[in-house]
């Protein structure tokens, strides 16, 4: 008896480890299908930005475009690009003979005028006296005073006309308006220069190129977030490895439009200590609106995750189970709709109660250790375009949530996953 006994024992012992063994395998075979269904992103912590990017141009704060006010021959030039200047310098200087000639003629004019008011002088102070002894008559006096008038206002104008001469050619020296830089000569030596109705310009001259400007365009739907003394942060092609700061300090009022779309232009001052801006340059600016530090990060694409069928089925019952001998409970969600989850925010939309979730409410799918599919309530915060601040007590930093599903050979025949209604 204790021999057929001892049999059996041993024949149980390895049945045993056999089911055992057989249950592991179909655990771990469902874990790795479920594993293999979706694509996972870890939730990490780490800092975060809010940036509104965009694109400007690099210029001087101040920048004088030097001209002139006559026409003429270039005759003489006293400086060159990149070259520093102070206010007063002669830069330029224009072919002063035509102009010379024209003060000699003023000069001229001037002279004979004055010879004729002198000549009219003595013939009005000569009839006077003819008329008191009645030798003139009264029209021959009225001739001479008016003659004398006549006179006095053609000297006038010959002095007018000797001035404006003697301006024009002080217009042929060209100075500098302001103390700065040469960015920019477009004249040469023996090149003739007119000035009509605009002036020409000759030189362009930049104030201080240690403090410079940026001048971006920003999108009407992106402007309110944009304020006076708001921090910069832009890069340049010359530099692409190194990021230089600004900051905010105009908003301009006047759009503009381009292919329809509204800008309106930033100002942007920006400190160049070390040389490397140079007017002109394209910045690619990220305006910082909105900064966390050390918060729990997820991957913008498991937000944006849209449900398979089977895990809509799967968030319905776990619902049900929830909602089971509550009094006054909603019915169950119908098919292709989730349902509010109990104990935290409503989801979006209405949920039966006429309730609506706020903006930054938002659900995470996940495995739980089983392998099952759950979703998480979570509050989103600002975003950097790629990751997301979420706050929840259900997630935990280095858990790994669904990102996107895997399609089957059938879905993938289908076209397209299911529509996400929320109620």
């Amino acid at each position: 008896m204790s021999m057929k006994g001892g049999k059996k024992k041993w024949i149980i012992l390895p049945a045993a480890a056999l089911l055992i063994a057989a249950l592991a395998w179909l655990l771990t075979q469902g874990g790795d299908k479920a594993q293999n269904r979706y694509t996972l992103t870890p939730i990490d912590r780490g800092d975060l930005e809010a940036v509104v990017s965009s694109t400007g141009t690099l210029s001087a704060v101040m920048t004088v475009q030097v001209g002139t006010q006559v026409s003429g021959r270039i005759a003489k030039i006293y400086t060159d690009f990149n070259q520093t200047v102070k206010q007063g310098d002669l830069i330029a200087l224009l072919d002063t003979s035509a102009l010379q000639m024209a003060v000699s003629e003023a000069e001229s004019s001037h002279a004979k005028a004055q010879a004729q008011l002198k000549q009219a002088q003595q013939d009005l102070e000569r009839v006077q006296y003819l008329f008191k002894e009645n030798i003139k008559t009264k029209n021959d006096l009225e001739m001479a005073q008016v003659n004398h008038e006549l006179a006095v206002a053609t000297v006038k104008s010959a002095k007018s006309g000797l001035e404006r001469a003697r301006i024009n050619l002080g217009y042929a020296s060209i100075y500098a308006p302001i103390d700065g830089i040469v960015i920019s000569r477009n004249i040469d030596v023996g090149q003739t220069v007119a000035a009509s109705l605009s002036s020409p310009t000759l030189f362009l001259i930049a104030n201080d190129l240690e403090k410079m400007q940026i001048l971006a365009n920003v999108d009407e739907s992106d402007i309110g977030h944009i304020k006076n003394g708001q921090d910069v942060r832009f890069t340049i092609q010359a530099q692409p490895n190194r990021t230089f700061t600004g900051q905010v300090s105009q908003i301009r009022l006047e759009p503009t439009t381009v292919n329809n779309v509204v800008n309106y232009t930033v100002v942007i001052n920006v400190a160049n200590r070390d040389g490397l801006l140079l007017p002109g340059m394209t910045a690619t600016i990220d305006f910082i609106v909105g900064q966390a530090r050390d918060v729990l990060r997820v991957a913008n694409a498991a937000l944006r995750l849209k449900p398979s069928e089977d895990m809509l089925a799967g968030l319905r019952k776990e619902f049900a189970a929830r909602r089971a001998g509550q009094p006054g409970a909603a019915p169950a969600a119908p098919s292709g709709q989730v349902p509010a989850m109990s104990g935290g925010p409503p989801m979006p939309g209405a949920n039966g109660n006429g309730r609506t979730r706020p903006n930054n409410a938002a659900l995470i799918w996940y495995l739980d250790a089983s392998g099952g599919v759950k979703a998480a309530r979570v509050r989103t915060g600002i975003s950097d375009g790629q990751m997301t601040e979420i706050k929840t007590d259900e997630l935990k930093e280095g858990m790994e949530v669904i990102k996107s599903i895997n399609l089957t050979a059938k879905e993938q025949a289908a076209g397209r996953m299911p529509r996400m209604r929320i109620l």
